[in-house]
Parts: C-alpha cells; sequence; structure tokens
C-alpha cells in the first residue's frame, strides 16, 4: 500500500512540475518557444504567435505588421507589463489578438491596458479585460479598430495627472464595436472615451451597474456616434448625470466634416435613482433617435421620445427588477416582449409603432 501512495505522489508532482514547466509555452509560425521572451527574436511580419493554456506574468512589445496572437482558453496576462504600458505594447499595424484575458493591470501612471495600440488596424476579439486600470488603448490615429466578442469590466479609475483610466480610449478613423460588453466601469473613468472619427456600437451592453462611473460613452472630439441594437444602462452611483457626453471638454472644436449622433432600436435603462440625462452636447450637426425602448424616468425626455416608446418603470415595461439586465442575444425579442406587454407613456405599446 505505500508503494502506491508513493507512486501517486509521484505522479502528482510530475504533473505539477510539468504544468508549470510548460505553463508559457508558445508556438511561432508553429516553432515551439518556452517563454514569450525567447520566442521574441523569431517573431517577423506576418508570424502567427499561438499562446498555449497558462499564466503569463510578464508582458511584450511586438512592433511587426501583420501579426496574429491568438490565445489558447485558459491563456491570462496577470499582473503582466512591458515599458510601464499595457501587457501587449504593439506599435506594428495590421495586428489580431484573440481568446486573452488580462487581470491586475497596473502601471505607475494609472493608466496601465491589457493591450496598448500603437499602430494601424487592430482587430481584438474575445478579450477579456478585467479589474485593471484599463482594457484596450490607442496613442495615435489607430486607423480601423474593430472589438468583437470581447467583455471589459470594473476598469478604470484616476490616473497621473488630470486624467481618467477608461475601460476603452481609442483615437482612430473608426471604431467598430460589435457584440461586446463594457461593465461596471469603476474609478469615475468612462466606458468608452473616443477621439476618433467615427464609433459603431452594434448588438453589445454597456451598463454601470453599481459602480461609481463617468458616462457609458463620451465622444469628446465630436465625430459620428451609432448605436443600435444595443443595451444602455445607467445606475444609481455613477458621477455623471449623462448617458453620452459628445464634445464637453472644454476648449475643444470639431476636427471633423460629419458630426452626428444615431440611436437605433436600443434598450435604454435609466437606473438611476438621481438625474437621468441621455445625452449632453454643445456641437450637434444631426441626431436619429427612433426605435428605441427607454425605461425608467430621464431629463428632457419629450425631446427624445417621438418615434421610440417610453415607460417609466421597469414594472410597467413587464421586465426583472434591477439588478437583471438584458443580455445581448435577447435584445430583440425583449424589445417585441416589451412593446407587445407592457404599458407605455406615449402610445398603445403595440410593437409596430415603434417604427
Amino acid at each position: 500500500m505505500s508503494h502506491l501512495r508513493v507512486l501517486l505522489l509521484f505522479l502528482i508532482v510530475n504533473c505539477f512540475i510539468s504544468n508549470v514547466a510548460f505553463a508559457n509555452k508558445i508556438t511561432v509560425d508553429g516553432v515551439m518557444f518556452k517563454s514569450l521572451s525567447v520566442a521574441k527574436h523569431a517573431i517577423r511580419k506576418g508570424s502567427r504567435i499561438y499562446l498555449f493554456s497558462g499564466v503569463f506574468e510578464q508582458g511584450i512589445y511586438l512592433d511587426k505588421d501583420d501579426l496574429e496572437i491568438i490565445g489558447e482558453e485558459g491563456v491570462v496576462f496577470d499582473n503582466a507589463t512591458v515599458d510601464e504600458k499595457a501587457a501587449l505594447v504593439l506599435t506594428g499595424n495590421n495586428v489580431l489578438v484573440e481568446n486573452i484575458e488580462c487581470r491586475n493591470i497596473q502601471v505607475s501612471d494609472k493608466n496601465g491596458a491589457c493591450i496598448r495600440f500603437e499602430g494601424s488596424n487592430l482587430t481584438v476579439r474575445n478579450l477579456y479585460a478585467h479589474d485593471s486600470q484599463s482594457g484596450v488603448m490607442t496613442s495615435n490615429n489607430a486607423g480601423i479598430v474593430r472589438i468583437e466578442y470581447s467583455k471589459f469590466e470594473r476598469l478604470g479609475g484616476k490616473a497621473a495627472g488630470e486624467g481618467f483610466a477608461h475601460a476603452l480610449y481609442i483615437k482612430a478613423d473608426e471604431l467598430f464595436f460589435y457584440k461586446s460588453k463594457i461593465i461596471s466601469t469603476k474609478g469615475e473613468g468612462s466606458g468608452i472615451k473616443s477621439r476618433s472619427k467615427k464609433v459603431v456600437i452594434d448588438s453589445s451592453l454597456l451598463a454601470s451597474m453599481d459602480a461609481i462611473d463617468s458616462r457609458l460613452v463620451d465622444m469628446a472630439n465630436y465625430g459620428e456616434l451609432i448605436i443600435k441594437n444595443s443595451v444602455l444602462q445607467q445606475g444609481s452611483h455613477t458621477s455623471n448625470s449623462q448617458l453620452l457626453a459628445y464634445g464637453l471638454e472644454k476648449n475643444i472644436t470639431s476636427e471633423f466634416d460629419v458630426n452626428r449622433v444615431e440611436l437605433v432600436n436600443n434598450i435604454i435603462l435609466f437606473d438611476n435613482k438621481k438625474s437621468n440625462v441621455l445625452i449632453s452636447y454643445r456641437l450637434l450637426d444631426e441626431m436619429v433617435n427612433s426605435g428605441n425602448v427607454f425605461i425608467g424616468y430621464f431629463n428632457l425626455y419629450l425631446q427624445f421620445i417621438k418615434n421610440n416608446m417610453w415607460y417609466t418603470s421597469r414594472k410597467r415595461a413587464r421586465i426583472l427588477p434591477y439588478p437583471y439586465i438584458p443580455q445581448i442575444d435577447e435584445i430583440e425579442s425583449l424589445r417585441l416582449s416589451i412593446n407587445t406587454n407592457g404599458i407605455s407613456e406615449n402610445g398603445s405599446g403595440s410593437y409596430k409603432n415603434i417604427f
């Protein structure tokens, strides 16, 4: 019996050592390496970098174009930074990052990100960034930035100087945010802080919940904002009353040809027990606002409820009380249910009336 115990102990220890030894193994273009630092010399333009499941405690700086950085399920960057910026500092063009988790990313200026992108054209897919200072940041005009099937949670806070960290801080020609979530942005940061020419949020969820955030979206430099088929929720602890800010920073002038906002077919929940403001702006050439479901009291509602449906409470909308938040895959069916069964303030409640 004692021999069996010794054999079992040996197998357990050997398995543990093996897992530790290969926790950070990666391949570059099919060639195996034991760590990111060792693999870096092999990375070329167009390389495909595959990360095997494990916890990475070291970040990496990559300056090559056309990279694919793909993680196996279970790849986590934990308290891993490089250049006092981010877990992944990427300065090349046309980069794909997929299947990565980041947590506890912190740097001294309090703007530590999962991804710091300093090139042009970035696609991020299935990223989970949480409990860090920031999610994705760009420092230049980043061309086209696409974020898909990703989740950003408990990010943000006061940064060095006068600024704040945000879940996303993006300056680009276009930002596309698709089937993704930003939840519980903290420390008075915003979910999306944009200096981009165009931002499109489609089939996504942005929710304050109980966090002390600033705004769900802050279009600091004006531009074009399109939000469609999405859920927006404002909680009771938000530090600003507006869900959306448009050009509110001081000394900002319009630098884009198109300066407009389009809100179409969204569910918008006003759960703040104090003041709820849909949008504040100084300059706005056009606003398209139709097919939305507003739930809860909000300021200046008479300006916004035309071509939309308004319900003064979750109860009248026939949905569950807070903290229930609709999920992305139920947006369309829930809109139909609300407008069929709910008791609206500005119509019969029939679904056909919102079009």
